[in-house]
């Protein structure tokens, strides 16, 4: 394929999505397949570490004012 400007238009549209295929695959299989489960799977680290944060934090809090009542 040398020119491809003298393709018609459905088989300029094929001749993309073969080089498509044979350069890297379909990308919108991939975005086809992201479900709920999925999602969730993939933001539990970020929840848990906000959790943990908060948790840390109120931990510090209650020590911090528990040392400041002493004094």
């Amino acid at each position: 394929m040398g020119d491809i400007s003298k393709l018609t238009k459905d088989e300029m549209v094929n001749y993309l999505y073969v080089r498509d295929i044979i350069r890297g695959g379909n990308e919108t299989d991939t975005i086809s397949n992201i479900n709920y489960t999925n999602i969730m799977l993939i933001s539990l680290p970020f929840i848990m570490v906000l959790i943990l944060i908060l948790v840390l934090y109120l931990v510090y809090k209650q020590y911090y004012r528990d040392d400041k009542k002493n004094k």
